[in-house]
């Protein structure tokens, strides 16, 4: 690296040094006067001379030193001309030449200028690159010691200085003489060059690249910049350079992460409060506090989106990183565990390829269950009517039965419908929870979920759905590939980002239900939707208990199942042990990863709004559906092919049918 640099320095220097140095006089002072002083000896060399002046401001060394030999041959005592050609002639790379000259201007004047032209041109490198020699180099440096003593301002000869300090290879001196250069003058470019050449050698990179560009704004040659900037990036050590790049990056990655987990926690707190109030109007739409609240968390849940993608690249380098680091070290210590070396490649693929699969997730609308032909449940199409106007929203387009206890509404449509405004809207109805469910409870369920629809809850979205299935894909790549474990910093990310993730849109997704539960109770009032919510409590907990016991049973007795719905387990199930299940349910303490308030909260919100006492209407919701024992066999029928499906396990319809696969603890009925 210095040997490189000093050639190049040695022909700036070559070219730029030896004008003279008369610090008690300004150059156009010292040119008059020298110039006047040839005149008077000969005219037609002080004409050469100015002619010869002007080839050397432009470079056009060949030239100028051609007349300054002229003037010479015409004036042979005039020492100006032989020093000046030694410095064209430095710049054209004849050393030798141009010390001989150099010495000739010295032993015909003994000037400061003179002394330092010698100095510069023994310190200056041969045209084959060599270094000078120690004689020449201890020669030069007592010339310009001599100077510099008799002429501390004199910036020409710091310069030369720092030159034969570089030279030699004295760092400390030359960073004594480039600190005074900067101090005398800091504009010039030559201090701050000198300052980088320091700076580099003790490794202080940041503080070389500082002292470049401060050159650079002092005019250093651009090439000279490049150069310069070139050593540095050579020299500095990779970890020296991105380190601590990387480690503020971290830094802010990790501020991003907590301001993101801070802003979710004000925002759940302030929606709590916003929802504990009574509303300021009758309507179930965001207005006031819960309008700013929701518009805050559209923003918050934006960013953290964003801030999702943006970790990708982050998380991707983190990985790859690691497990080029840790195979790098086994070959730097000479042994190398090919079945470890193996299972780090392969999870360090598993991870690129589960990071990337789950960027390019793209999901098809698929039916959630058996749609429902409105034409043939009339009732259930007035109720959905009726429900819809007392909204104020449209009703829904699709319904679709499952098997379990769903009852929610969403929208899909592809991105160019949901800019048209033609997203298709659809309810799920659970077979299972419509069991028992009076209308009037179902109906004011019905208005909470068509409360979703008219505040748009389930419009749009698509960023923070699109962050969810990326976040699901990529933890199912990550556990299906093996990759799935603590070491690993894309799972260790997952994990943490989702919980924020989790704390951030289910914030948002409490107080969408807290604001459809008042359309509930304005519509159909508190009691009707206390009693719907309730209802689905309780018939979940209920079902579940009803399907494990039946399906175990009818598993491991290699029975037939016709309707789940009508069956009957050998065994009673434990009426204690349930009823404890459905009070902790309606008991629950809320949680900051609860997509709902907890039931007892959202209770005491609704008898707070202003709502009609409604009456109870007579029959259940399951009764608004024609043929009742169809739609249930259909539905045990899906919970068969789930349980095939899942385990391997046929069950039979008819009891004539044997039963394949082997018996099987069903924790519960998939819908």
């Amino acid at each position: 690296m210095r040997g490189w640099l000093l050639i190049v320095w040695a022909g700036v220097m070559a070219a730029s040094s030896a004008r003279g140095s008369v610090p008690s006089e300004s150059p156009e002072q010292f040119e008059t006067r020298v110039t006047s002083e040839l005149a008077q000896q000969d005219a037609e060399a002080a004409r050469a001379f100015a002619e010869a002046n002007k080839a050397r401001a432009a470079q056009d060394w060949a030239k100028a030193s051609a007349l300054y030999a002229e003037v010479t041959q015409r004036a042979p005592s005039f020492s100006h001309a032989l020093r000046r050609r030694c410095g064209a002639q430095l710049a054209l790379g004849e050393r030798t030449r141009a010390l001989s000259d150099c010495r000739k201007a010295l032993e015909i004047e003994k000037s400061p200028e003179n002394q330092l032209a010698v100095a510069n041109a023994l310190s200056s490198a041969a045209g084959n690159g060599n270094r000078p020699s120690s004689t020449e180099l201890d020669e030069a440096q007592q010339l310009v010691s001599a100077v510099v003593r008799s002429q501390p301002d004199d910036l020409d000869a710091r310069e030369v200085q720092c030159q034969v300090a570089l030279q030699q290879q004295r760092f400390s001196a030359l960073g004594e003489c480039s600190g005074q250069l900067v101090r005398q003058d800091p504009a010039r470019a030559s201090g701050h060059f000198f300052g980088v050449l320091v700076a580099l050698q003790q490794g202080e990179f940041d503080e070389a690249r500082a002292c470049l560009a401060r050159a650079k704004a002092a005019g250093l040659e651009p090439e000279m910049g490049a150069n310069l900037e070139r050593a540095i990036d050579e020299n500095q050590p990779w970890t020296e350079r991105y380190l601590p790049r990387l480690g503020w990056l971290v830094l802010g990655w990790i501020v991003a992460m907590g301001l993101l987990i801070i802003a979710g926690w004000i925002l759940s707190w302030m929606a709590l409060r916003a929802a504990s109030r009574p509303p300021a109007a009758a309507t179930g739409q965001a207005v006031g506090l819960s309008k700013t609240l929701r518009r805050l968390y559209a923003v918050v849940l934006w960013l953290g989106c964003a801030y999702y993608y943006v970790s990708v690249p982050l998380m991707l380098v983190a990985v790859v990183a690691l497990g080029g680091g840790l195979i790098y070290a086994f070959f730097a210590i000479g042994r190398i565990p090919i079945k470890l070396v193996a299972i780090i490649g392969c999870l360090v693929l598993v991870t690129v390829w589960a990071v990337l699969k789950s960027l390019f997730v793209r999901s098809k609308d698929v039916d959630p269950g058996r749609r429902l032909d409105l034409a043939q449940h009339p009732r259930l199409a007035a109720v959905l009517a009726e429900v819809a106007q007392k909204v104020g929203t449209p009703p829904v387009d699709q319904v679709f039965l499952t098997p379990t206890t769903d009852l929610a509404v969403f929208e899909r449509g592809s991105m160019l419908k949901q800019l048209r405004g033609q997203r298709e809207r659809c309810l799920i109805l659970g077979a299972a929870v419509l069991e028992g469910m009076p209308v009037t409870a179902f109906k004011g369920i019905l208005a909470h979920e068509y409360g979703h629809l008219s505040n748009r809850d389930t419009a749009g979205g698509g960023f923070a759905l699109a962050v969810r299935r990326s976040l699901l894909t990529m933890a199912r790549a990550l556990a299906e590939g093996g990759a799935a474990a603590w070491y690993n910093p894309a799972w260790l990310f997952l994990n943490g980002f989702y919980r924020v993730f989790l704390r951030i849109s289910h914030g948002a997704s409490r107080l969408q239900e807290v604001l459809a539960d008042r359309w509930a109770a304005l519509c159909y009032g508190a009691a009707a939707f206390e009693a719907g919510l309730r209802h689905v409590i309780e018939r979940s907990i209920r079902f579940d208990a009803h399907a494990q016991a039946s399906l175990k049973e009818v598993i491991d007795g290699s029975r037939a199942l016709v309707n789940l719905y009508r069956y009957v387990p050998s065994s009673p199930l434990d009426e204690q042990e349930i009823e404890r299940a459905i009070k902790a349910a309606l008991d629950a303490a809320p949680s900051a990863y609860d997509s709902h308030p907890a039931p007892s909260a959202r209770f005491a919100y609704v008898k707070a709004v202003p709502s009609p006492a409604s009456g109870e209407e007579p029959g259940t919701a399951w009764e608004l559906l024609e043929d009742h024992e169809a739609l249930e066999r259909e539905m045990t029928d899906q919970i068969r092919s789930n349980v095939a499906e899942n385990t391997g396990i046929v069950i039979p319809t008819k009891d004539s049918e044997p039963a394949s696969g082997q018996p099987v603890e069903v924790a519960k009925a998939e819908g």
